[in-house]
């Protein structure tokens, strides 16, 4: 499905070179076709993520329920902090790639729309634990999902003196059994505007 929506894009959405179907790098500037993960977009700024933008939400029009056009779209909104655009396009995507748990652990951050969540109501709290819930059971080699967790859990409950199951400390325990790298830390950090 991803060499589909790679055929659809037919240009580099940075520098407007042809598209080979058989790779989703740029072989002219080395830039992603098809944003995958935020990883994706280390080292563009605002101007180059509206480039990707503009160029799948003409993709969208054509196809409105291609889901990883929703994906990449979501995750540009994502990374330039427009949570509620992208949790819109996120849930989009999650209605043909349910088993994409990244799209779950997106979601989860967009739900509490870049403030700490200490500041965010418990309603919203609960409802960013049931995506990273959803994410942990797909794929639960991938420690980046107990660490936001465990992050969440630290700054609402704990810090607010409330009992949980499981704590803080038991998810961050869980992160590091699965091996969570450095950079994977660093990430959820970053879009949760926490550490530890």
């Amino acid at each position: 499905m991803i060499n589909d929506a790679i055929a659809m894009i037919a240009e580099c959405p940075q520098c407007g070179a042809p598209v080979k179907l058989n790779s989703n790098v740029c072989e002219f500037c080395g830039s992603e076709y098809l944003i995958q993960t935020l990883k994706g977009l280390n080292g563009f700024d605002k101007k180059g993520i509206d480039k990707y933008i503009a160029n799948y939400r003409k993709l969208s029009a054509e196809n409105p329920a291609n889901p990883e056009i929703n994906s990449a779209i979501g995750i540009c909104y994502l990374k330039l902090g427009l949570y509620d655009f992208a949790y819109k396009y996120f849930e989009k995507a999650m209605e043909d790639m349910i088993e994409n748990s990244d799209l779950y652990f997106y979601s989860a951050v967009c739900i509490l729309k870049g403030k700490r969540p200490f500041l965010v109501p418990l309603t919203l709290i609960r409802k960013s634990e049931e995506f990273l819930d959803a994410a942990k059971n797909l794929n639960s080699s991938d420690g980046k999902y107990a660490y936001a967790h465990a992050l969440i859990k630290y700054d609402y409950y704990y810090k607010k003196r409330l009992n949980t199951d499981p704590n803080f400390q038991e998810l961050l325990n869980e992160a590091e059994h699965c091996g969570i790298c450095q950079d994977d830390k660093q990430l959820v950090e970053n879009l949760l505007k926490l550490s530890f």
